[in-house]
């Protein structure tokens, strides 16, 4: 759903200025479930995320690569570091958006260079503009998150040491 959604007109709504930026949900939803989910559910979701977005987009392979170890990174990264706040949230996905669209413009031009149609301006753009959505969807999209099980425990309840 979120691949048609970030491909079609409905984002041409949202989009700035006339390089036409629009924000990433695909960006956004990798960092909300790599600091939600388990651990093994961020990597395997991180993967997804990065393969849906090569769907969406021209070529398939380097989201699906930066997105991942990206996700993979946060999902550890996670452990060591609380991101609870809306506004950690948000400097996360500024932070991650720069580095996985980087990371995935890097490796698009050493698939088919020319292709690669991003900027560093734009990258920065869509980073900033996917931080500042996040401030509006926040509610949305943790509720549909715990609705389909994020950070719910898969087999059951841990057990608190008792035998």
């Amino acid at each position: 759903i979120v691949a048609i959604l970030q491909s079609s007109a409905v984002m041409n709504l949202l989009s700035l200025t006339s390089m036409q930026i629009r924000p990433d949900i695909f960006l956004i939803l990798l960092v909300y479930f790599a600091i939600n989910g388990d651990s093994y559910d961020a990597v395997i979701t991180s993967f997804a995320i990065g393969f849906a977005a090569d769907i969406a987009g021209m070529v398939m392979g380097p989201h699906i690569i930066s997105y991942g170890l990206i996700g993979t990174a946060l999902a550890h990264i996670r452990k060591i570091i609380l991101l609870k706040k809306t506004n950690q949230q948000a400097l996360t996905i500024f932070i991650t958006g720069i580095l996985a669209e980087s990371a995935a413009m890097l490796l698009m031009d050493l698939k088919a260079s020319g292709l690669s149609k991003a900027g560093v301006f734009e990258i920065f753009a869509v980073s900033v503009y996917s931080a500042i959505l996040w401030f509006m969807i926040k509610w949305p999209v943790v509720t549909i998150g715990k609705w389909i099980g994020v950070g719910v425990f898969r087999f059951g309840a841990r057990t608190s040491g008792r035998q």
